[in-house]
């Protein structure tokens, strides 16, 4: 007489348990697909309003402050409050060739066309991964769903107002016209109060 039981005589929890398996195995492959979508869908949110940073937690405006004035603090400028404007691209692990697009062509724009500044703003890049530990907060900040470049700007170690450009999803095709439009989102950003 063998020893085997069929799936039909098995007693116990070893039945919910293969269930249970198949769920999560399920649920984790549908997580990751999802992930991905937005990365490649050409995700053409509604374009968020320019906000104040007062709306941001305090603890994530203190990190971004920090982070933006250092260069500043080296130069120990104390007369008056150094303007900063920082071009974010914010980006995932799983990366298509559009989102490595986007960031190569915001790169370009703030190298080329903002580098020298624009009237008392000093203007600069920053890559960041929001799924590493220390950057999981800007998705909230910023309220990012995709791929995304925000302008952010600071007086001294002060948050400021802050904007983010949906349109670079529907200008990937078209590199002068991206660079030109994050440019001029760049002064609008600075030119308002």
């Amino acid at each position: 007489m063998q020893n085997n039981l069929s799936e039909e005589g098995q007693k116990g929890p070893g039945k919910a348990v293969k269930y249970v398996l198949i769920a999560f195995v399920a649920v984790s492959i549908g997580a990751a697909v999802y992930k991905m979508l937005p990365c490649c869908s050409g995700d053409k949110a509604q374009a968020a309003p320019v906000e104040t940073a007062a709306a941001a937690p305090v603890q994530a405006e203190k990190t971004e402050a920090k982070a933006a004035a250092a260069p500043i603090k080296a130069k120990a400028v104390k007369t008056a409050e150094a303007k900063i404007a920082v071009v974010y691209y914010f980006y995932t692990n799983t990366r298509c060739s559009s989102c490595k697009t986007i960031e190569a062509y915001t790169r370009d724009a703030v190298a080329t066309k903002l580098a020298a500044g624009y009237k008392d703003w000093k203007i600069e890049f920053k890559g960041v991964n929001i799924e590493e530990a220390p950057n999981e907060h800007f998705a909230q900040d910023y309220w990012l769903n995709s791929k995304s470049v925000v302008v952010q700007k600071f007086a001294g170690e002060k948050a400021l107002n802050w904007g983010k450009l949906d349109k670079v999803w529907q200008l990937l095709g078209d590199k002068d016209a991206f660079m030109n439009y994050v440019t001029d989102e760049t002064h609008k950003l600075l030119d308002s109060k």
